[in-house]
């Protein structure tokens, strides 16, 4: 899933997680947020976390959800997710 701002200067992506036995993370993902092409922060949040912050930025800040699909699964260590 991926959001972006009206002027498309900040872009969030929400990914899949696994593991390094290729194991999807169930209920989770990694949250990359972009400004001006520069990645600043990349965090863990809840599925339901996800869907909330989607909705707000939809709702109240007029940005633009740019894909709905679901995204190649990505791994994280153990430690990162617990």
């Amino acid at each position: 899933m991926q959001i972006t701002s009206f002027s498309e200067k900040l872009v969030i992506d929400w990914y899949p997680i696994k593991d390094w036995n290729n194991n999807i993370i169930e209920e989770k993902f990694l949250r990359i947020l972009t400004f001006c092409g520069q990645t600043w922060t990349k965090r863990i949040v809840s599925g339901d976390n996800m869907t909330d912050e989607i909705i707000d930025r939809k709702d109240n800040y007029n940005q633009a959800i740019t894909i709905n699909t679901k995204r190649p699964a990505q791994f994280v260590s153990s430690t990162e997710v617990n």
